[in-house]
């Protein structure tokens, strides 16, 4: 066994360096008011088409016509396009894995980046999503995602990526909390206009009750899936009967358990580092001691 974990361990370091010397997404991209960042297949569309309905009614313009499609981002999409309302606050949007030297906090604040938020998803539940999106396309199996050798696939979002995604981004939650905000889709689906008032009042957007309470009243499932634009053909929200018939098996669920016990170092909440439950869904209330702090509503 030590073999194959220092094998392991070596290929990830040797990609995590890879991404240390070249992903300064964030400091291209610095002149955003504030960067909304998703592991891939944890509700980013939701969160997003919420946002923009919320700045669009603070601002009297419309809100995106479409949940997905070129129209979905309207108010919140990748720093490289052109803003289509300049009088709104620019929402950067990306599932970026960031440079580890910018989780240096004297660092961070040096170059003023701007605040970000960072959404994610019970591990086990965005790896199906995931595969339910693209196994027709890419041919893909539920074992393309759990028994891929270290480091992964570099086009497909494995575990391995999410492995690295979350102890990224959770370091610089833990090194910069009032910069860094940790939102789990789970806790979003419970309280959505508590969680959405918070991840805009973190980019330093006002927003009021009302347009709060419209933009989520304005998101539900079923709503989304009405407003998916007919032209693009990307699966964002599948049906749910076929999304709850698909599960990994007994041993393939025994091995995320042990990998993620042995690569993660932080959960977010979800019992999966080491320390926290070996095996089994994590729940979004499982911290381990190097988490970050989930800022839950008060009583």
């Amino acid at each position: 066994m030590r073999g194959p974990r220092l094998a392991e361990r070596a290929a990830l370091a040797a990609r995590a360096l890879h991404v240390d010397v070249s992903n300064f997404y964030l400091l291209q991209y610095r002149q955003v008011d504030g960067y909304l960042t998703t592991a891939k297949n944890s509700g980013t569309h939701w969160l997003k088409f919420m946002m923009s309905h919320a700045i669009a009614t603070e601002h009297g313009l419309p809100p995106p016509c479409f949940t997905s499609g070129q129209s979905s981002d309207d108010y919140v999409s990748h720093p490289k396009w052109p803003q289509k309302y300049p009088q709104t606050p620019r929402i950067g949007a990306s599932h970026n894995l960031p440079s580890a030297l910018l989780g240096w906090r004297p660092l961070f604040r040096t170059l003023k980046l701007p605040p970000t938020v960072v959404l994610v998803r019970d591990i086990r539940e965005a790896l199906l999503s995931n595969y339910l999106k693209w196994r027709a396309e890419k041919g893909l199996m539920l074992s393309d995602y759990v028994y891929a050798p270290a480091p992964g696939q570099r086009t497909l979002s494995d575990v391995w990526w999410y492995i690295d995604f979350f102890n990224r981004w959770g370091r610089m939650a833990v090194n910069m909390p009032e910069d860094v905000l940790i939102v789990r889709y789970e806790d979003l689906q419970i309280e959505p206009k508590y969680w959405l008032d918070r991840v805009l009042r973190h980019y330093g957007v006002e927003a009021s009750a009302a347009s709060i309470s419209a933009a989520v009243a304005a998101s539900g499932r079923e709503r989304m899936r009405s407003l998916l634009d007919p032209n693009f053909n990307e699966v964002i929200i599948p049906a749910k009967a076929e999304r709850e018939a698909i599960r990994f098996s007994p041993r393939q669920d025994a091995h995320l358990s042990a990998l993620l016990s042995t690569h993660l170092k932080y959960s977010l909440g979800y019992g999966y580092a080491a320390g926290s439950r070996p095996s089994g869904a994590g729940r979004a209330d499982e911290a381990t001691a190097s988490d970050p702090p989930i800022r839950r509503k008060a009583g």
